[in-house]
């Protein structure tokens, strides 16, 4: 470079250095300096490593392209994408449901773990029957899924006779049943405990008569018949009487009031139906405790407790879920009470931390009104339970079974669709898992409450349109798509 062309340069940056402030000037010789004192650093490394004698690197190789992607490019983020994109077309088929529901309702949905919508997830609502998938859980974590009621019948053979009374000893088996009472059922008893083998194990051992009575012993629970702030219509309507000792639900066959005591009704009703065998009973029948003493004659497991909850989901039985919350404070507290199975349930509401502000537990069935619950727990129970769970499994699938079985008969969710419904009279709900492709689900669940939510006209569009809008997750993005151009690898 000659002197003069030197010359020049200088003068130019001299003319630039002038035209900058003190501060600026600083910075741009930080930079300048940095510049080249980068590569320069780089080569000391280098050179450092190697001694005094200058290789080359063993895995040299050239400098790759510049990414074909975008650094700050969407497509950097492809599954985020495809969730948010399948929670959009979720959210917009959602619009005639949000719109058409009353001011008291809420509606959560979750999918993948990942909240989809929200309307008034934490207000509390009357659940109706969807406070079952509560007492289901609680039944099959206190309990276990393996647990079974034992029905007892005692007394002393002597021959072809029972030397005084025949006691039958209830254990709070809420499906013990006759071979006849399913076909009367609007729902029919799926896993009925068949009390008739007891006669059968009688007429197998010769027995032909029975010099006392039968009789009932329910003393394995408390004497609370209904729940106190029941009305008329639910009183042995619904559900009840209750007791550890029911056969056919408390009823007796060819009379259409329910005796008041639910084991007098089970003696009575055993007493036909060993006379039905030919074998007397001279004694009326009565009730009473058993002494710790008497022998057994024979005994009747019920299904396990898995199969008990499948059936008071399935059904809606409102006398399961009230004999299951006896039975959750006779195991957790050592008191066959109601108050103490919800006190059990509501401490696990807690220890689950699943959100518990708001709810009120009055029963295990969900009849009464003044029981409360959320949206937002009971998507969280479901989602705890998961989309293979003993809870998930057991609920009614739509077009096929239970209180689903003339519900959703073709379209969305037919056949694979699970649920709870909940009916009380202004009261309507629906929680359940909506199964997606790839083995992916969402939890969902719709309480309303308001004057008329529970007729046909108003809530079959708006389910209709629900399934229909969870239905539509399945609109996703190809993820491959959306994956970071990929450049050719030099050589």
């Amino acid at each position: 470079m000659s002197r003069k062309t030197v010359k020049t340069l200088w003068i130019r940056l001299k003319e630039i250095f002038d035209r900058l402030s003190t501060r600026r000037l600083i910075v741009s010789l930080v930079v300048i300096t940095a510049c080249g004192t980068v590569p320069l650093l780089s080569v000391w490394q280098v050179a450092s490593a190697s001694g005094d004698e200058v290789r080359p690197l063993k895995n040299q190789r050239e400098l790759l392209a510049s990414p074909a992607t975008p650094i700050m490019s969407a497509r950097r983020i492809p599954q985020t994408l495809v969730d948010l994109n399948s929670a959009a077309q979720v959210q917009i088929k959602l619009q005639p449901v949000i719109s058409a529901m009353p001011t008291d309702s809420c509606l959560t949905i979750m999918t993948d773990s990942k909240i989809v919508i929200e309307v008034n997830p934490m207000k509390p609502l009357i659940p109706g029957s969807n406070l079952k998938l509560l007492t289901a859980a609680v039944a099959l974590d206190i309990l276990g899924p393996d647990r079974k009621f034992l029905t007892k019948m005692l007394g002393i053979v002597s021959g072809s006779v029972v030397k005084g009374d025949l006691w039958l000893v209830g254990s709070g088996d809420p499906l013990l049943t006759t071979r006849t009472y399913p076909m009367t059922e609007k729902y029919p008893t799926i896993t009925p405990t068949d009390v008739e083998k007891l006669v059968d194990a009688l007429v197998a051992l010769g027995v032909t008569s029975i010099e006392g009575s039968v009789i009932g012993d329910e003393s394995l629970y408390d004497r609370e018949r209904y729940v106190p702030s029941w009305g008329d219509g639910i009183r042995s309507v619904e559900a009840g009487p209750l007791g550890a000792l029911m056969i056919n639900d408390g009823s007796v066959s060819g009379t259409p009031v329910k005796p008041v005591n639910p084991a007098f009704a089970a003696a009575t009703e055993l007493t036909t139906l060993l006379v039905s065998r030919g074998i007397s009973v001279r004694d009326a029948p009565d009730i009473g405790t058993v002494s710790s003493d008497m022998p057994i004659i024979a005994s009747l497991e019920s299904v396990p407790m898995r199969e008990i909850v499948n059936e008071m989901l399935v059904n809606s039985d409102n006398n399961t879920a009230e004999l299951l919350v006896k039975e959750i404070g006779l195991v957790a507290r050592g008191s066959a009470t109601r108050i103490d199975g919800l006190n059990v349930i509501a401490s696990k509401v807690a220890e689950w931390g699943l959100p518990g502000a708001g709810v009120a537990l009055l029963d295990g069935s969900g009849l009464d009104r003044a029981n409360l619950l959320t949206c937002e727990l009971v998507v969280q129970l479901l989602e705890r339970d998961g989309q293979d769970g003993l809870v998930t499994t057991a609920l009614a699938t739509a077009g096929k079974s239970g209180t689903l079985r003339d519900v959703f008969l073709t379209g969305p969710g037919a056949g694979t669709m699970r649920a709870k419904t909940g009916t009380l009279s202004g009261v309507k709900s629906l929680s359940g898992m909506f199964p997606l492709d790839d083995g992916r689900s969402s939890v969902f669940a719709l309480i309303m409450n308001g004057s008329g939510v529970s007729t046909s006209e108003f809530f079959r569009p708006i389910w209709n349109n629900l399934v229909i809008a969870l239905e539509s997750g399945n609109a996703r993005l190809d993820v491959n798509v959306l994956l970071p151009i990929e450049t050719a690898v030099a050589p």
